[in-house]
């Protein structure tokens, strides 16, 4: 996805703006249209986020007891709802010390074979090395639970051909009607909704003390910048989150080391150097990929110094900039403007 998708998602999750798309409804009908309305229809089945989240939550509960009646709790360390924002699904992940470390010991062998017959680099690594990798890779889980609940996957395959922009795929027998808010990223929220309801729930499990329980984003609508540095973050305490992943404790405090050194220089000096990270993309110098972020902290970063970054922002607007780094400036000066005429 793009840096500007990066920020629009970020000020979504984090709470800086709410949905877009309120008070607005989208039609699906058996003749496979989807129609915008402004007034909800009064003819067809209403779908609301709270249904969603009622049918996602159960989902995850079947998930749960499936897990436990096959004998496998014990030692559990995740449990993850895997969301796809864009295409429409759900996926649930639970994980233990048991499965992860026989994962990362037939590994382990295969890697080592694999690098003495070919001497390929890649494969020279320490057993740590990917325990580490593998702890929170859900790809590579044995316990996976793909089977929604019947109206969860009708719904989510209604979705689907909304946010495609595809009627053609709509195979519904009678109208369905949608807040329009949905297609806004929507399903993270109502996934982080769910794993704060499931609290009581996780108490059935045999959880390890570093137990860990979010939403992670799909590759294609954030992945896993997104969801360290955003989606995780909303779903456990910041204690918790660093008691299962030091390494991210790390990345923080070197994050937050980089911008106490950037907020002594000039007002100037702070914008220039937050743009150019942005313009210089996640292989730059200083990237916020190197620290497990995305762009939409840089953004953060730039919105907090206010009205006295504005002039320096648009001097930086009518240079030459990548067409992303455009959009975000705008979409900040925009955001700054708005929060200077609430304040006058």
């Amino acid at each position: 996805m793009s840096s500007s998708y990066d920020v629009h998602i970020g000020k979504l999750i984090s709470g800086r703006r709410g949905l877009e798309g309120s008070n607005k409804y989208l039609l699906c009908t058996p003749n496979k249209e989807i129609i915008e309305v402004e007034l909800k229809p009064e003819d067809g089945i209403f779908i609301s986020s709270k249904d969603m989240e009622d049918a996602l939550y159960e989902y995850c509960i079947s998930a749960l007891q499936d897990y436990i009646q096959d004998g496998n709790n014990q030692d559990v360390y995740t449990f993850s709802i895997y969301t796809d924002s864009y295409h429409g699904s759900y996926i649930i992940y639970i994980n233990n010390l048991a499965s992860l470390n026989q994962s990362v010991d037939e590994s382990y062998v295969q890697y080592q074979q694999i690098y003495l017959e070919k001497g390929n680099d890649h494969y020279n690594r320490t057993r740590e090395q990917l325990y580490l990798e593998f702890k929170y890779g859900e790809g590579d889980y044995h316990f996976m639970y793909e089977e929604m609940p019947e109206r969860l996957e009708k719904w989510l395959n209604i979705f689907n051909s909304i946010s495609l922009e595809e009627p053609d795929y709509l195979n519904n027998e009678q109208n369905y009607i949608f807040e329009k808010n949905i297609v806004d990223s929507q399903l993270f929220l109502i996934a982080i909704d769910v794993i704060h309801r499931l609290q009581g729930d996780f108490k059935k499990l045999d959880r390890t003390d570093d137990f860990l329980a979010y939403v992670s984003a799909a590759d294609g609508v954030g992945g896993d910048y997104l969801t360290t540095s955003q989606l995780i973050r909303r779903c456990v305490s910041e204690d918790q989150l660093y008691k299962a992943m030091p390494e991210l404790k790390d990345k923080d405090l070197a994050f937050n080391a980089a911008v106490a050194a950037v907020q002594q220089r000039p007002i100037h000096e702070q914008v220039q150097h937050w743009v150019t990270v942005i313009e210089n993309g996640e292989f730059g110098e200083g990237s916020m990929r190197s620290f497990w972020k995305t762009d939409f902290e840089a953004y953060e970063q730039l919105f907090d110094l206010g009205a006295s970054g504005i002039p320096y922002i648009k001097e930086h607007l009518d240079g030459h900039l990548e067409h992303e780094t455009r959009d975000i400036l705008k979409m900040l000066l925009e955001d700054l403007e708005d929060r200077e005429e609430t304040r006058s």
